[in-house]
């Protein structure tokens, strides 16, 4: 037998055994429900933000509607009616903001006269925000609105639930602050100790 006489192996639909993949490699095995881990819904901190959300978009509506204000911008003047004048940096501490975000805040409310940004004449770069005539007529008629909303949102539950609900959120408010200040310092260490570290192997002056 020449080579061209040489037998062929037969052509078929499916491969050799022992090249077929299995078929169990191949399939993506759906997961056993207690294989697919927590439900994001189930979280606390998902429920917080879900509810923090629907409240600010609700609020958001209504400021646009009545009174032509962004949440920002409401929430600013409310701080100022009710603990007077006050920095940019005690505005973003107070909300939780970023400083850019409450620098924008302003000047917006510059522009629609309805705050002030004065600079100290000892300092230059210390801003004091305060409330003009026209931003406090704007604060007293958003005020009844967000209280409005307040009694709207808290009359399903009755005065104990109320009281323990903000006991509640009292406590869990503390406990993520101490969380967040460990969080805070345990991401510090490494970049003091880097620190540290390059002070310690600077290369001596050579003594004339």
């Amino acid at each position: 037998m020449n080579r061209h006489e040489r037998a062929r192996p037969a052509r078929s639909g499916r491969a050799s055994a022992s090249y077929r993949p299995s078929m169990e490699k191949m399939s993506i095995r759906n997961p056993a429900p207690e294989d697919r881990g927590t439900d994001p819904a189930k979280l606390l901190a998902y429920r917080v933000l879900a509810f923090s959300q629907r409240l600010y978009r609700g609020i958001e509506i209504v400021l646009q509607d009545e009174l032509g204000l962004s949440v920002r911008q409401w929430r600013i003047l409310l701080l100022l009616a009710s603990h007077g004048p006050r920095s940019p940096q005690d505005i973003a501490a107070f909300w939780r903001y970023d400083k850019s975000q409450v620098s924008r805040a302003v000047s917006e409310l510059v522009e629609k006269k309805l705050v002030t940004a004065e600079r100290a004449e000892q300092d230059a770069r210390r801003v004091t925000v305060s409330l003009t005539a026209s931003g406090r007529k704007i604060y007293e008629r958003g005020l009844p609105l967000s209280l409005a909303r307040q009694e709207k949102l808290t009359s399903c539950l009755t005065r104990s639930q109320l009281t323990e609900f903000e006991h509640t959120l009292e406590i869990l408010t503390r406990q993520a602050d101490a969380m967040l200040g460990l969080a805070e310092a345990d991401d510090e260490a490494p970049a003091k100790a880097r620190g540290a570290g390059r002070a310690g192997t600077r290369t001596p002056a050579r003594r004339p």
